[in-house]
Parts: C-alpha cells; structure tokens; sequence
C-alpha cells in the first residue's frame, strides 16, 4: 500500500530553514523529492511533522504548514491511486507538486470577435492554411470597417452574433458591392470561429449556429462560373506571341487547364516532383491549402509544354503576373465574346470591388480559371469521381457547385444518359 511521509532535509546550519521532502513508497518503489516551497527548522521538526501546529512559512499565509503537507499527502496518494502506466515517478512526483505550488493559470480571452480573430489565427498557426489565414485577415479588416461604418468602436461582442447582426452586416456588404459569395464566405468564417470560441468558454448567440449560409442564398442573376472550352484552348496553344514572359505564362495555362490544380499549387511544379512509375508518370506534391499529398497523372498536353522546355516546367512566374500576363495572352487568342460577369474596380470611394456586368471575356480570366475549366471539360467525358481525385474535391455535391450546375441542368444530363442506353 502507498504511503507519503516528510522529512526534512539535514543542515549543518541549526538556525537555519531547511526543505521538507515528500517521500512516496509502495512495493519496490521509493522516491524522494524536495519541497522547495515549503521549510522548517530543525528545532521545531519532529515526527514529519512542525511541532508548532500553527505556523506558517509567511504571515500572508492562509494555511500553516501542517496543513499544506496533509493536503499533498492527500493528492498525491489520489492521483497515484488515479495513475496508469507510470515510466518515470521522480517526474510524476514532480509533476504532481507542480500542479500544487505553480498551477496553471486559466487564460481568459476577449470575447469581442474582431479582437479574438488573432488569438484563433495564433491558436491554429500550424493547421490552418496561408490563403485560409489572409481570408480570415479579411474577415477582420471587413468587420472593423463595418463598425466604423456605423460610428461606432469596433467591438461586436460573440453573444450579440444573432440574425440582427446577419441582416444588417449582409446589408452593409451589399451597399458597397461586395458579392454575395464573399458576403457568404465571411458570415461562414465568422460562424466557425464563433463555434471555436465556445471551447474557451466564450459566450456565443444560439443563433450563430442556425445561420443558413449554402449556395440557394445568392441572386438568380449570379454570373455563371467563367471557363475555357477545348475550342478556346486550341486557340491559345496555336497563337503566335512573341514575348517570352507571355509564352512562359501560357505554358502555364495549359498546365493548370490540364492538372486541375490551384495556382498556389500549380506555380511550384517542378521537375523534382515527376515520379515514374513503370509506364506511368506523375506529379507528386503537397496541396498547400489542405496539406493533402497529391500524386496526379501528367496528360498529354502538360507533356508536351514538358518537351517543348526539355523536361523541365516554365519559368517560375508570381500568381499577380501570372493573372496579369493571361488576360494578354487570352486577348491575343481573341478571346474575345461578351459575356456576363464580375470585374474588379475602384470604386468613386476608392475601394475595389468586382462590378458585374458584360465583358470581353478575356478581361475575366484568372488564374483560378485552369482548375475551373480542367473541372468544367472533363466532368462530361470521364467518370466524376476520376475528375474530383484530380481536383480535390471532397463531395460531388460541392464539386457540382464548383462548377456552376444547376439542379435542373443535372436532371437533364440524367435525362440523356438513361436515353442513350434505351430507357
């Protein structure tokens, strides 16, 4: 059976406080530790125990030391009792009265949302990802312009998160041009760091939680999802373009138009990442937003900008060029037809906001144009679930919305394909 005593630790000094030291034994087990908070002098030790049942090692003590030892004696036989699978009991000892002498102190943080976005951001610096953290940055720069909107100090308090709130945020968004995904996108964000926040205890509105933020919520108008056809891509491969930085950016094109991959992806490959594999060849990399390992097959095309370059990807290139120097490139392929969508512009208030309307189409591309267009022109001709795996896409559902079909769109191409079979 497990048995605490205390002794005090000998002093060639007699006038002199020396340490008490705890003392845990059991069947083939017996460790000693110093209380370094804890002293006593010689004369008035006996017995493991101060002679003087009252005193205390200062006067601002609320305990005297007979106390405090009969309180660790209690809790370290409780949590020895409690323990499983020790390895090392001088820690565990140690451990244990650190626990009484230097606990923890609980940390208490702001429940204002604006305030508690860098301590979330700070929480989860090595799980969340660099776009994921500049959305969330965004979030923060759009809620203090809203409170400055209103005249007041930029606070908005985690429990006054109700549907109020989501109206009247919504409406201010609206009235400065902001589209209604990114409006979506930012309540989304605030909904799951109001969820976070209730692990630290923080007061949240239970409205918060019933927030319906899906797709159903934006306008019948929404500009459909821009991409480039098979048609389109052939024109861009057959152009003529005598700058080297606009050939390089092309190549890049076709790259992310036949990989599928984000541009924060598909601007690192390199020829490092090429992995042979018996008759197969592949691009193995990292996604730096959700850290998955992807291992996708290099298709023809990327192939060729491979051979045209002895092997190697072009040139490395920032996405801001790369946006720049592909609306060049799509204007020179006379891309060119007017279609209805979101562009960016500075406003009378100096702000930048996409404007929709008809446009050229090639002032529309982007660099997120590859991934969409790779989704968009395979979905019909090999099975969805091959086209995700190269995407990324968790669910068909999100990957349909990704690509802009509708319910009914759906229906019809269901349609179609029972007729092709005979039914």
């Amino acid at each position: 059976m497990a048995k605490v005593s205390f002794f005090l630790r000998s002093s060639t000094v007699k006038n002199k406080p020396s340490n008490i030291c705890i003392r845990l034994r059991d069947s083939g087990l017996d460790v000693r530790l110093a209380l370094s908070d804890l002293k006593c002098l010689p004369d008035e030790w006996k017995n493991g125990k101060c002679k003087i049942a009252s005193k205390k090692m200062f006067d601002t003590d609320t305990e005297s030391i007979n106390t405090k030892l009969s309180k660790i004696e209690s809790y370290v036989l409780q949590k020895y009792t409690d323990q499983n699978g020790i390895l090392n009991y001088k820690m565990w000892l140690q451990s244990c009265l650190d626990e009484i002498f230097k606990p923890k102190v609980k940390t208490v943080y702001s429940s204002n949302l604006i305030e508690f976005i860098d301590t979330y951001l700070e929480i989860n610096k090595n799980t969340i990802a660099k776009r994921t953290n500049y959305k969330i940055k965004v979030l923060k720069t759009m809620l203090i312009d809203y409170c400055t909107y209103n005249k007041r100090v930029p606070i908005i308090e985690f429990k006054n998160l109700d549907n109020y709130f989501k109206d009247d945020f919504e409406k201010y968004c609206l009235n400065i041009n902001y589209k209604h995904e990114t409006i979506y996108s930012k309540l989304k964000d605030a909904k799951a760091i109001s969820k976070f926040a209730e692990n630290y205890d923080i007061e949240t509105h239970p409205h918060t939680k019933e927030w319906k933020l899906g797709v159903t919520k934006f306008k019948k108008d929404k500009p459909k999802h821009i991409y480039l056809g098979f048609e389109e891509l052939e024109r861009i491969k057959n152009t003529k373009l005598v700058q080297e930085d606009l050939d390089i950016a092309r190549d890049w094109l076709i790259i992310s138009c036949y990989t599928g991959q984000r541009v924060s992806d598909f601007l690192r490959f390199e020829k490092s990442m090429i992995v042979e594999d018996k008759n197969m060849r592949y691009i193995e990399f990292k996604q730096e937003k959700t850290g998955k390992l992807m291992q996708i097959p290099i298709l023809k095309e990327v192939q060729k900008v491979l051979d045209k370059r002895n092997g190697e990807f072009p040139k490395k290139v920032s996405d801001v060029r790369f946006n720049q120097d592909i609306k060049i490139v799509c204007k020179h392929a006379k891309i060119t037809e007017l279609v209805y969508g979101s562009k960016s512009q500075v406003l009378e208030n100096k702000t930048k906001r996409g404007v929709v309307g008809e446009y050229p189409k090639y002032k529309l591309v982007a660099s997120h144009i590859g991934r969409r267009s790779f989704a968009t022109n395979f979905h019909t001709l090999i099975p969805t679930a091959d086209v995700m795996y190269m995407t990324g896409h968790s669910t068909e559902k999100q990957f349909l919305v990704y690509i802009g079909k509708t319910e009914k769109e759906m229906a019809v191409r269901t349609a179609n394909s029972f007729a092709k079979i005979g039914f």
